[in-house]
């Protein structure tokens, strides 16, 4: 598996933080549909929150989909995008912002 980099190809995080991009639900939603696009796959989501000039994660937001390559096989990319989705939408939240990790496989 490689790093699925997306960026200036699909849809922009909501903000950067340094040279991480950062999504919010919405434009995380995006993403995800983007990745569906190009059958990219999700190892894992952390969530955080911006307070003044820190990025602060939250302990309850942070997904691993890794275990998902050895149990779903071909179907992980598939598998872990269904998992994220589904991840997102028990995010209450409307200011966590979200970083991804993506892979091709």
């Amino acid at each position: 598996m490689n790093e699925f980099i997306f960026l200036g190809a699909g849809p922009e995080p909501t903000r950067f933080w340094g040279e991480t991009p950062l999504f919010n639900l919405i434009d995380g939603h995006k993403l995800l549909v983007f990745c569906d696009e190009h059958d990219a796959a999700v190892l894992g989501i952390e969530g955080f929150k911006v307070i003044g000039d820190k990025r602060v994660p939250d302990m309850d937001c942070i997904a691993d989909f890794s275990a998902l390559a050895m149990t779903a096989g071909e179907l992980f990319p598939a598998e872990s995008r269904k998992s994220a989705k589904y991840f997102l939408s028990t995010i209450s939240d409307p200011d966590m912002l979200l970083e991804f990790v993506l892979v091709k496989a």
